[in-house]
């Protein structure tokens, strides 16, 4: 009687339509019930309603109100949370595989199967890779997963480095060898053997890409410069372009370097052997010949060759640090030919110091954390390390041979793998505006210097190099780190381009990286771009697949890397806990959760919950324009503050480390 009624099917469009729908991710509590957080409102899911869903998931749901109280009914999934996901194995009561989802908000169990492709015999903690193939809101009556594959025991030493890369489906082996390697050269090599090139890289480095030669310039006995040879490891002279090799390099991108060991782009009978720059060894390179004046500008377009070279000896970055800054009983130079390139090259690397600071930038040295490891993978130490002269050296040399690839690239070809950076996000110009002058200025700044600082911070100015380097000289000096870590919230991220474009982070309008080709994809592109320019033949553009890949596999190494120190810290800390050990830290960042302290002598992260910051909620004020904490109305925490925070809590199974400030 009630089909096809045309009454009824009016009612129920009414009924519809007087629904009121969101969108929202769910976000579980340590109860039965959870919220919807959603654009402008947050909504309180029932524990009925909890069940449909996970932690994460992305959902349409109804709103019901009642008087001031607001609920929502599930009515739809959008995107689920999970679909591959890391877990760990547990069996239940009846024996039943059950999956322990590796994720601090996901507790629940999840029952599952194992595909036929996995033949390990699962136990209890083994660390697996699953999927998830059903979903209350699919349709299905509940969550259930499979395993799709074994990654390692729960009593593996290296589970870290192994559950890590699996998450991020990155490979843990090295790219598979060939037979035998074949030297294809298209370019008659020019024979530098006899220039005095040397490397300078940490003592146990194998996959040495550099090495180094230079003289100086000389008018009628005068020196008016220097002519900077940097000699670069030829992988792509032993790897055809459609070659497995090549396929496989164009995947992983990079080689990963993790605590401990390194996981090549390249087979290591490339990187580590036959295209290293080994000491006393003829090896096939691509060479550029730069000229400066003594102030380190470029005077001149570089030139490439295709050469053979021959490394007369592996200095080490400490040893010849300690010879430069005169350490007492410090390594000395084996001859004078050594003796003769260190110099020079320290001479030139200050003017290039120089050249950088007046028409460029660089940045505050903030020095980088080392894990120290034992045979079994457990932290025995963590170190800072610094970039002395010696690591200088090498970076300015590598910066300026960068450069002249470049404008080598953009005026031959016009195309290249590019290295950019645009800065600040263009919407947020007229913020970091806002930013510089409430700080730079007060109120006895007189009316010109506003006038002034107006301009030259204005959106206009500051989407220009210049503008940018001249606002970054700014702040340079500034008193406290504050300045400077709040407007990296306004950057915008690197972008790898096939055409050349300002790279603002260096304050330079042209890079392109060339010189790790052992190590980097993108330089590999440019090694065979240079080589088809050498030959005259015409250049294709650089392909955006490969460009996307390029931005893809640097994301995901630099996951890598954090995931790792994430478990190693949480591994190295965990025995502190009891001691309640105190460390010296800098705030790094502030949020309506807590605080983000790191470590300075060893680079660990501390969260600092909100709720130990003070005992009333309601005279806490976060502050997001200033990443600060005002209570009572006066501000007690910002980020860049140091601070003396207590350890109170390392929790292995979600790796996250707590602690408490000492007033």
């Amino acid at each position: 009687m009630f089909q096809n009624n045309p009454l009824l099917a009016q009612l129920k469009q009414q009924i519809e339509a007087s629904k009121e729908y969101v969108e929202g991710r769910v976000k579980t509590s340590d109860k039965a019930y959870g919220f919807l957080e959603c654009e402008k409102e947050s909504f309180f899911i029932p524990p009925a309603e909890m069940k449909k869903v996970m932690h994460g998931d992305t959902v349409k749901a109804v709103v019901k109100r009642e008087g001031d109280k607001a609920s929502v009914e599930i009515d739809s999934l959008i995107e689920p949370m999970l679909d591959r996901f890391i877990a760990q194995v547990r069996y239940n009561k009846d024996n039943k595989l059950q999956l322990l989802v590796d994720h601090p908000s996901i507790k629940a169990p999840m029952p599952a199967n194992t595909h036929k492709k996995v033949t390990e015999t699962l136990e209890n903690g083994d660390w697996v890779v699953a999927q998830l193939r059903t979903h209350p809101l699919r349709d299905d009556r509940f969550f259930f997963a499979q395993v799709t594959q074994f990654i390692c025991k729960e009593s593996d030493h290296f589970a870290p480095w192994w559950v890590t890369l699996a998450r991020h489906e990155q490979p843990r082996e090295p790219v598979a060898t060939e037979k035998h390697y074949a030297l294809n050269d298209e370019l008659e090599r020019q024979d530098l053997t006899d220039l005095y090139f040397t490397t300078i890289d940490s003592a146990s480095t194998q996959d040495m890409d550099d090495a180094l030669y230079i003289s100086p310039i000389e008018e009628n006995g005068v020196q008016t410069g220097w002519r900077l040879v940097v000699a670069i490891a030829d992988p792509t002279a032993y790897i055809p372009e459609n070659s497995q090799i090549e396929k496989a390099a164009r995947q992983r991108c990079f080689t990963n370097y993790l605590p401990g060991f390194n996981i090549p782009m390249l087979p290591r009978e490339l990187s580590d052997d036959l295209c290293s720059l080994v000491a006393n060894e003829k090896r096939p390179a691509l060479v550029g010949f730069i000229e400066t004046d003594l102030e380190g500008n470029i005077v001149k377009q570089a030139e490439f060759v295709s050469a053979w070279v021959e490394s007369k000896a592996k200095l080490v970055y400490d040893n010849v640090s300690d010879y430069l800054e005169g350490v007492e009983n410090a390594w000395q130079p084996e001859n004078a030919q050594v003796k003769q390139q260190i110099d020079w090259l320290h001479q030139f690397t200050q003017a290039r110091i120089n050249w950088r600071k007046n028409n460029a930038l660089v940045f505050k040295e903030q020095g980088d954390y080392s894990f120290e490891l034992n045979e079994d993978g457990s932290v025995r130490d963590i170190h800072i390390e610094y970039r002395r002269i010696a690591n200088q050296i090498v970076e300015e040399s590598m910066i300026i041979a960068n450069i002249c690839a470049a404008q080598f690239l953009d005026a031959n070809a016009q195309t290249g793998v590019f290295n950019t950076h645009a800065g600040f996000d263009p919407k947020n110009y007229e913020a970091v505006k806002t930013f510089l002058l409430n700080t730079l200025t007060n109120e006895n700044t007189d009316e010109a210097t506003l006038a002034t600082l107006n301009e030259r911070y204005s959106s206009e100015r500051l989407a220009t190099l210049d503008g940018y380097c001249e606002m970054q000289r700014d702040v340079r000096d500034f008193p406290e780190n504050f300045l400077e870590l709040r407007l990296r919230r306004y950057l915008t991220f690197a972008e790898f381009k096939a055409e050349v474009a300002p790279h603002f982070g260096l304050g330079i309008s042209h890079y392109a990286t060339w010189t790790s080709p052992i190590r980097k994809y993108g330089d590999m592109v440019n090694h065979r771009i240079i080589k088809q320019i050498l030959q005259g033949k015409s250049v294709n553009p650089v392909e955006t697949s490969i460009l996307e890949r390029l931005q893809e596999a640097r994301k995901q190494n630099r996951m890598v890397e954090r995931d790792v120190a994430d478990w190693l810290y949480a591994r190295y800390l965990f025995p502190m806990v009891e001691q309640a050990v105190e460390f010296e830290c800098e705030i790094a960042d502030v949020s309506r959760g807590g605080i983000r302290a790191r470590v300075l002598e060893n680079g660990a992260s501390i969260f600092v919950p909100y709720s130990t910051l003070h005992d009333n909620k309601d005279e806490m004020d976060y502050r997001s324009e200033e990443i600060a904490l005002y209570i009572k109305g006066e501000k007690a925490y910002q980020i860049g503050q140091a601070v003396k925070v207590k350890l109170t809590e390392v929790r292995l199974e979600t790796r996250s480390i707590v602690g408490n400030i000492v007033q």
